[in-house]
Formats: C-alpha cells, structure tokens, sequence
C-alpha cells in the first residue's frame, strides 16, 4: 500500500512538471492589434521562489553555426506580464533571417519572421522635391513611405553617387534619433549643413556635396526593413542634375494668384514662381477673411511644389481676403523670408528686422 501511494505521488509530480514545461512555449506575436506585435513571447517562465532568472536570461541569437558558442545576441528590450515574457528587437526581426531564442530550462526555440499572406510590401511613395533639378545648396528631402518603417542602419540603405558611378562621401547629417513625424512614414532627410554652408570647416575640408553642372543618383536600397522588419518592396532611385546655388530669400512680392469667383468653391491657386519646402508650404499659409476670421479648406500642392491651391469649405464671397505667412516658410536651399540660410554677415550693411509673419491679399470679385 505504501509503494502505491509513492509511485501515485511520483506519477502526480512527473505529470504536474510535464503540464508546467509544456506550458513554457515561445512564440512570435504577429497580431496587428497586439501591442507586442513582432516580439518574442515565452509563456510561463520557470521564476518564482525557488527558481530565480531574470528577464534578461530571454536572449535571442542570429541562428548560431556552433549551438555552443553562439554570436552576441540580439539587442532589444524586455516586458514582463502576469504570465508572459517577451522580448522586443531594436531592429525588427528581418523575414530573410533565422534566429533561435534561448531561456534557462526551457527548449530552444528557432524561428524565421514570415510575413503573412495578406501582407503589402512597404514601399516608397514619394521623395521631395520632385523635381529632377535642384540648386546646389539645397538643404532637405522628404522621404514617404507607405507604412512605418524601422530605424536600422537607415543611412547605409541611402547613396549618394556622381555621374561616374562613385559614392559620395558622408553627404548627410547623420542624427541620431532620426526625424520621423509621428507615425514614421515621413523622414527628414538633411544634407550636411556644414558641407552645404560656405567657408564652414566641413565645406573647405569636404566640399558642397552636391556641384552645380554635375549630375547625381539617389538610390534607396529595398533591404532597408519597416517596423514589422520586412524589406521595402523594390529599390527606388532618383536622378538629379545640379544647377547653381540658390541664394534669393523667398518672397510674396514674387508671386501671382489664380483667383475665384464669388459664390464658388473653385481652389485659389497661388503661384511661388519657384518649389519651396514642401512640408512647411503645408503648414505656413492660412487664408483670413476681411473681419479676420480664418477661412475653412483643404490645402493641397502641386506643379513640383511650386503652386499652393486652397479649396474652401465654403463658398467664396465678394470680399478682400488675406494670406497670413509664416516667415519661417522655407525654399528648397532653407532660405527664409527673414533671411538667408548662407549670409555673409561681413558683407551685411545693416540687420534686418525679423517679421513672424508676412502677407498675400487678394480679393474675390
């Protein structure tokens, strides 16, 4: 009867520790909705009174040749739930890779990120300027993507190269954290303000990364990864020919306007006469009616960003009306309406005056 009640008891712990080690799983979280989409999740870590790891014993490796001496583990981050332990990539998972992830007492887990069925390639959907022609000092491009994209190694995946194929040198200002808007579909992209502005050390050391008569290609590589960590869906390359450099502050003297009729919703177009920056001329011009009431619309670019149309909510009524500017609306060379983003403060004879805002009217007949 005692040997009964032993091998019963015996029986009880081998089943209660089989259920506890099956219940230890990993796995990838691919739920869209999850807010630990892309993670590695390790259900039931064996950590309690007895058995003590910390969160840091989930390590994941790139699929190690040699199990025993696998390479440095990925780096990433660690959140622990109730029941749950996952660890996040700083550079999501790439679907091109495999990896195995490692915790004390628990089975390796070797995974490979596989996008699912329904899955839409992340691509580039614009950069701006547009334009083929640029001056040589400009200063910033926009880079737009059609779903979020991942920080890793992001300037490696942008090159610069001349006419004759050769890669140019460091041409943009390498920040660290990258300019995003909020939901990463949009970088920033600055070339090196100390090679762009003159007699600046990097400019004599380096020179202007861009030369006016030259011609350029701008390749963006598809191996750069989106926030799920799969690749963008092609490359994307852009030609550019260099002209000379834009030294002209813009002004509203220098532009003309399509204007509507009353009683109509037809757009108000107003022609710059040159491409300013396209995600200030976004947000820099707000129209005013005669009382000073701003006037409802939707804002929209056009013509190489050279043209800025305005679509009222409402109907155009027989009234004056008023642009209100922003001075710090730039051109494509970061000249602003107070003042130049390269000036010679030797050769300036007086300082002028900054102004918050500048003024376009027109009126509706």
């Amino acid at each position: 009867m005692v040997k009964i009640v032993k091998y019963l008891w015996l029986f009880f712990f081998v089943c209660l520790f089989s259920t506890i080690l099956n219940s230890q799983t990993f796995s990838i979280i691919t739920e869209a909705d999850n807010s630990y989409k892309g993670c590695v999740q390790l259900a039931h870590p064996p950590i309690g009174d007895t058995i003590k790891y910390q969160n840091k014993d989930l390590q994941v490796f790139l699929f190690p040749e040699n199990p025993d001496q696998p390479n440095a583990p990925i780096i990433g981050s660690w959140q622990r739930t109730d029941s749950q332990l996952y660890f996040c990539p700083l550079i999501p998972f790439s679907k091109n890779l495999t990896y195995q992830a490692r915790f004390p007492e628990v089975p390796w887990f070797t995974f490979k990120p596989v996008p699912s069925k329904n899955y839409i390639q992340t691509s580039i959907t614009e950069v701006y300027p547009t334009l083929a022609t640029l001056p040589e000092n400009i200063l910033k491009m926009y880079l737009h993507f059609s779903a979020p994209m991942s920080d890793g190694n992001t300037y490696q995946h942008i090159i610069l190269q001349d006419e004759k194929g050769d890669t140019i040198t460091s041409p943009f200002l390498e920040l660290t954290p990258l300019l995003w808007n909020e939901d990463r579909t949009r970088l920033t992209l600055w070339f090196d303000p100390g090679r762009v502005k003159r007699e600046l050390l990097r400019n004599q050391k380096l020179g202007a990364p861009l030369v006016a008569g030259e011609s350029y290609t701008l390749h963006i590589s598809k191996n750069w990864k989106d926030a799920n960590g799969y690749s963008l869906a092609k490359d994307f390359i852009k030609k550019i020919i260099v002209v000379q450099a834009d030294r002209m502050a813009p002004s509203p003297k220098n532009w003309q306007a399509t204007v509507p009729k009353a009683d109509t919703k037809t757009p108000l177009i107003i022609h710059f006469g040159e491409a300013l920056d396209h995600a200030l001329a976004q947000k820099s011009l707000t129209v005013y009616n005669k009382k000073g009431k701003r006037v409802a619309g939707k804002i929209a670019l056009g013509n190489d960003d050279k043209e800025w149309t305005f679509t009222p909510t409402n109907n155009w009524q027989s009234k004056p009306y008023r642009i209100q500017i922003q001075s710090v609306l730039e051109d494509l060379a970061g000249n602003n309406f107070n003042r130049l983003f390269d000036t010679d403060l030797e050769k300036q004879t007086e300082p002028k005056r900054d102004l918050p805002y500048y003024y376009f009217d027109f009126r509706v007949q």
